[in-house]
């Protein structure tokens, strides 16, 4: 505010996606630690930030503001040693969409966008963590995921830049509450 003037542009990409483990071994500390970043922190910064773009007004067409939240493949299904991870995603699509019905009349689209795998350097220590519960090497754990894939690999970070992009302009007026999989078709 104090640089532009306004906000237009959320985009909630805060995430903790390496305290897995099997669901009996689950701690209370992790778990919390995980739904305090992946949702609470979203649902904080949601609320503050569509507080002010409702101050702001709607500017022509584009309306009062875009808000995209980055969920994940895993708010639309289960894995093994997920359970925090997988909970505090499905909790933020919920969140998106009652979000995007409040919000609308005021012109505010809420989105968010659900890639699967990237394999950033958190997403190497998952596949690290994931070959070795499965008894794989890390090879064949990719190969195995690859084979998932309609599209035949693994998410790059500008797939979900592309779609975050395109749910900020104006090409997206007319989308919200919306769970976009950025996913080369893996279901």
């Amino acid at each position: 505010m104090k640089t532009f003037g306004r906000v237009d542009i959320l985009v909630n990409n805060a995430g903790v996606g390496y305290l897995f483990g099997p669901l009996l071994e689950m701690t209370q500390e992790r778990w919390d630690t995980t739904l305090g970043v992946n949702l609470r922190g979203c649902f904080f910064a949601l609320k503050h930030v569509a507080r002010q773009m409702v101050k702001q007004g709607p500017q022509g067409e584009w309306g009062a503001g875009r808000i995209v939240s980055i969920a994940s493949r895993a708010a639309k299904s289960g894995s093994a040693y997920t359970s925090a991870y997988v909970a505090s995603k499905h909790g933020l699509v919920g969140l998106t969409r009652s979000a995007a019905v409040e919000l609308g009349p005021q012109r505010i689209n809420v989105n968010a966008v659900c890639p699967n795998h990237v394999t950033t350097g958190l997403g190497s220590w998952q596949n690290d963590f994931m070959a070795k519960q499965r008894g794989l090497s890390v090879e064949d754990y990719l190969a195995a995921m690859r084979g998932r894939i309609p599209l035949g690999r693994v998410g790059v970070p500008e797939d979900t830049a592309n779609a975050v992009a395109f749910l900020c302009s104006g090409e997206a007026n007319y989308i919200t509450g919306e769970a976009m999989n950025v996913s080369g078709g893996e279901e």
